[in-house]
């Protein structure tokens, strides 16, 4: 064996060391990523580690490749493809990171306010480096990640000036207890239409029925009617026949 041949085994054998070790120490290091990063959401952290391993077992691609001792050309190569591939994985955190941005910067809800993005709508409970969270009328958690923001219109319903409108309810049901689970249940599915949560001014019991005064803030005046007949529809379909005055 010509001494060429015994060091091109050897660069062989030390290049496949090198992408073994990649691969090993990348599987590793994502476990313990994943680990510590999980208090962030599994879902980013699971992805940051991958990003991590895949870093990894390409660097050692291009350890290899040096040791096989490719000319300068091909390691560039190598390496640019390196870069397009990081971007690409990376794409949503930098979208998020960029959604961010506008949400600081532009300010366009605070902490405490009802708004409406998408279909998506609740009151602004938080705003992180990565999402925003919105409790829903129906108390259910929402995360929503910050490049949703970038891509559809956001409606502050706590920025508008409302419009009050008083209603007195009579419903042809004497039991008090009965009737105010059901308007909480109605009130619950209008309850994206208005600037802020009903207010129920008072709930008496009259002979047979139960009549309730109910002060709305809508945002949109010409919805007036339609909110009118959104109440005495909802009431209908639970079986409850209600006058609206």
């Amino acid at each position: 064996m010509t001494p060429e041949e015994y060091f091109l085994i050897i660069r062989v054998a030390l290049a496949i060391l090198s992408i073994a070790l990649a691969i090993f120490l990348g599987s590793k290091l994502r476990e313990v990523i994943a680990r510590n990063l999980s208090k962030f959401g599994h879902a980013f952290a699971s992805k940051f580690a991958e990003i991590v391993r895949y870093f990894l077992i390409i660097l050692g691609v291009v350890i290899a490749f040096s040791i096989l001792s490719l000319d300068i050309v091909v390691l560039t190569g190598i390496s640019i493809v390196i870069v397009i591939i990081i971007l690409i994985s990376m794409r949503d955190i930098f979208s998020n990171y960029a959604g961010e941005i506008y949400l600081r910067i532009r300010r366009p809800f605070d902490e405490g306010d009802f708004i409406k993005v998408g279909r998506i709508s609740g009151r602004v409970i938080s705003i992180n480096s990565q999402d925003v969270e919105l409790v829903s009328i129906r108390g259910n958690r929402i995360i929503i990640p910050n490049q949703f923001f970038l891509k559809n219109p956001i409606i502050n319903r706590s920025s508008t000036t409302p419009t009050s409108i008083e209603l007195k309810m009579i419903f042809r049901e004497s039991q008090v207890e009965r009737v105010e689970g059901i308007m909480m249940e109605v009130l619950n599915e209008v309850r994206p239409e208005l600037f802020e949560d009903p207010k129920i001014v008072s709930i008496n019991k009259i002979d047979d029925k139960t009549e309730v005064n109910l002060v709305l803030h809508i945002i949109n005046q010409q919805k007036i009617k339609w909110l009118i007949n959104k109440l005495s529809g909802e009431f209908y379909k639970r079986g409850v026949e209600i006058e609206i005055e």
